[in-house]
């Protein structure tokens, strides 16, 4: 009883909160939207005539996608239910609740953007949307040029294009440190809109960079020998099984064989893209609301607390602190943050996460149904008429589906921030509020 009260708790609340904020939540996203696909069709008609100038307009259409994805979760903010409680619960309770301020405080989009950029990118090339982009970028080179070959195009897969996003990445990295010392103390916020281009480009570098070097290594594990004698062993183990007669008319080897393929193909990828992104989406959304605020020492143990303030004191450590901090400048403001609001998705409890884990892969469900509904009335005649009808179908589907999954990961953050503070849910007064604040230390938008 408590999952379906749970499960329609989240229901009502998304459905309100998609109602309330559709106009703002869909103008960023096809805003986002309008910007990727210009930028995908300017980087196909450039080509690789100007050097990287085509890969670089294709990673600013990515990173115009992302920052409207950003931007439309960060609209839902003034809808957080438990906001003004956790205001009038912070005013009776002063220092209580452990929950950052930033949370409670406006925030301005570029800085918001600057460091959730990154930690969205990143969830965009583990979970292979960047490849899909990729795909999308490769067709739209195939269509628009009639002159060029495939070594041609302004983007690609292969070793032969590692050499320009190494390059990409390090020039990105240069500038943006440099760009942010040159802005840093300046109040406009215009002045940090480069960063967020500068961080996009640098991420989707590096993650493209490491994940071309896991496709090139798992390519050259399946050559190996070991790995063909290890297959070759996992046979002769099965033909070596008694083959006896078990239930669903299978034998033993028969059964061992299936379940080995049902759990490499099915069940590990379906934990993945069912239960792994769904809470990474939810951590990703926590941070865009504020919940980062905390020191990196918050997840260490006591004793290894205890042994980083005496390493502290040293005077090596005193010496090698400024070189450090900007090594792990990342690290620290943005993935550091990224594992500390998994604190929070855990506080939520497993019939909030069970209901939301639901909902969640229901929309994934109702996007393919919705897409598939969208091609048979507006694109089932001749192939230049899919093509037209593509872009117009791919805008619907973005705008309706992901529009719903931010209400819904807003409304999940919510419960589950309601439940961290120990408010209850029909007073104002805390149930079982924290009686510790969260240290907190100052984020840097570089």
């Amino acid at each position: 009883m408590q999952l379906i009260r749970e499960f329609d708790a989240l229901v009502h609340a998304t459905g309100r909160l998609w109602i309330r904020f559709l106009p703002r939540v869909g103008t960023w996203l096809l805003l986002g939207w309008l910007a990727y696909t210009t930028c995908l069709v300017t980087s196909a008609a450039v080509g690789n005539r100007w050097g990287p100038a085509g890969a670089v307009i294709f990673v600013l259409g990515v990173t115009a996608n992302v920052v409207g994805v950003i931007f439309a979760i960060h609209a839902l903010k003034p809808g957080l239910g438990a906001g003004p409680r956790l205001v009038e619960a912070r005013r009776q309770f002063p220092g209580a609740s452990g929950i950052p301020d930033t949370v409670l405080a406006p925030e301005r989009r570029v800085d918001v953007a600057v460091l959730a950029i990154g930690p969205v990118l990143g969830v965009y090339a583990v979970w292979a949307v960047i490849d899909g982009m990729i795909r999308d970028g490769i067709l739209w080179n195939a269509i628009t040029g009639d002159v060029y070959e495939a070594g041609d195009f302004s983007i690609g897969r292969s070793v032969a294009d590692l050499p320009m996003y190494v390059g990409l990445g390090f020039a990105a990295l240069v500038l943006r440190i440099g760009w942010g010392y040159l802005v840093r103390g300046r109040q406009s916020s215009w002045w940090r809109a480069p960063l967020v281009f500068l961080e996009g480009l640098w991420v989707f570098s590096t993650f493209f960079i490491v994940l071309l070097g896991v496709r090139r290594l798992h390519t050259w594990v399946a050559r190996r020998a070991f790995w063909r004698e290890g297959l070759h062993a996992w046979q002769q183990f099965l033909d070596s099984l008694p083959a006896i007669r078990l239930p669903f008319d299978v034998t033993l080897p028969q059964f061992l064989q299936r379940g080995s393929i049902w759990l490499t193909e099915m069940f590990l990828p379906g934990l993945w893209q069912g239960i792994a992104l769904p809470l990474v989406w939810l951590a990703v959304t926590a941070m865009v609301f504020g919940w980062r605020e905390f020191r990196a020492r918050d997840l260490l143990t006591d004793s290894l607390r205890e042994r980083a303030d005496r390493l502290e004191r040293t005077d090596a450590s005193r010496t090698l602190s400024p070189v450090v901090g900007v090594l792990t400048e990342d690290l620290r403001y943005k993935w550091l943050p990224l594992l500390h609001t998994f604190r929070l998705v855990w506080r939520s409890g497993p019939w909030v996460l069970g209901a939301y884990l639901v909902l969640s892969a229901l929309a994934e469900v109702g996007s393919w149904a919705l897409k598939a509904i969208l091609f048979r009335v507006f694109a089932s005649g001749e192939q230049a008429q899919v093509l037209r009808s593509f872009t117009a179908i791919d805008a619907v589907q973005h705008l309706i589906t992901t529009s719903v999954l931010v209400c819904l990961y807003a409304a999940t953050f919510d419960r589950g921030l309601a439940g961290a503070a120990g408010l209850d849910d029909s007073t104002l007064r805390p149930s079982t509020l924290q009686a510790e604040p969260v240290t907190t230390q100052a984020v840097n938008v570089q």
